[in-house]
């Protein structure tokens, strides 16, 4: 073989090779959190009319998630929090919760973060946790423009509005290609 052609293969094999590096890194936890997410109060009647429901939305928008966008990523929810901020002094009242994202521009079918139901021998609590029984894949979800977060809570609910922060807990693994 002449030196020319030995060259020029050389270079279509390192060109290739390099095509297929890539760098991979996991994120154990990451955390997105909504604050004070308000909610309406049950009126007067409240929880004497048993169990009632509430549901509240929030956007994440792309500029909040702009890291995702351009590369290969698998993210997960693995846990929701809520931690009472106002019109409430515990969440002892929430005995179901459920969440769900959707992509707000495309209407996709929104992923079931979690189904929530209290145990019945939970103390009383500002904060309530919510894990998921096994990592939740939203990768599709996430890379979206606007993603709606949908919450919605049953239970004895208070007559008067109430906040809570909302907690998202990520995690993923990032793959880019060089």
């Amino acid at each position: 073989m002449n030196t020319t052609l030995k060259n020029g293969l050389f270079l279509l094999t390192a060109g290739l090779c390099a095509s297929c590096a890539q760098v991979e890194a996991e994120v154990p936890e990451a955390q997105v959190t909504q604050r004070n997410l308000s909610f309406e109060g049950a009126g007067p009647w409240g929880s004497l009319a048993g169990d009632v429901s509430a549901e509240q939305s929030f956007t994440l928008t792309g500029a909040n998630l702009s890291w995702v966008k351009d590369l290969n990523s698998k993210v997960y929810i693995t846990q929701v929090d809520f931690r009472a901020t106002g019109g409430v002094e515990d969440l002892r009242f929430i005995r179901y919760a459920n969440v769900t994202m959707a992509d707000a521009e495309n209407q996709w079918t929104p992923v079931v973060v979690i189904d929530y139901m209290r145990p019945d021998d939970q103390a009383p609590t500002t904060a309530l946790t919510a894990r998921t029984p096994y990592p939740v894949d939203i990768s599709n979800v996430w890379k979206a423009e606007e993603i709606v977060v949908s919450v919605a809570v049953a239970g004895g609910l208070p007559a008067k509005p109430w906040t809570a922060d909302v907690t998202l807990h990520l995690s993923g693994k990032i793959t880019y290609k060089l």
